[in-house]
């Protein structure tokens, strides 16, 4: 049975992603360098990655990246529950402070959500690309 089995399956079959390559090379997403150690340790500055999703408003909590006039950075981002829906911009580092932004000027700033984290795990392999 198992010599059956096998012969049905090749070996790339067994490392299919649930997201198909082609998914992720459109024009949808794009692929962000965390630059700064702000949201350190979840994603480490200089080496780790971010892929985003363009959006132009806030779609519930996550993380996103925004414009904040002077470069973009990445934030944890929350509703606060006040009467005019404020949101909580934090970062993972607890050397940062949390902010509280108007929703409408979140609207104005934010460039993308975060929907996967590309944790680098061996940087030799990265020097050629």
């Amino acid at each position: 049975m198992w010599e059956t089995v096998a012969a049905r399956l090749k070996m790339h079959d067994l490392f299919s992603p649930n997201l198909p390559p082609e998914g992720l090379l459109t024009g949808r997403f794009r692929i962000h360098a965390v630059k700064s150690d702000t949201m350190e340790p979840a994603l480490r500055g200089g080496r780790d990655y971010a892929l985003l999703a363009p959006v132009t408003a806030y779609q519930g909590e996550g993380i996103y990246l925004l414009d904040d006039g002077l470069a973009l950075d990445l934030y944890r981002v929350s509703n606060t529950l006040e009467k005019g829906g404020a949101l909580s911009l934090s970062r993972e580092n607890p050397r940062y402070g949390t902010k509280t932004i108007d929703r409408d000027e979140f609207n104005e700033r934010v460039v993308g959500i975060v929907v996967a984290d590309i944790r680098v795990r061996s940087e030799r392999f990265l020097g050629g690309l």
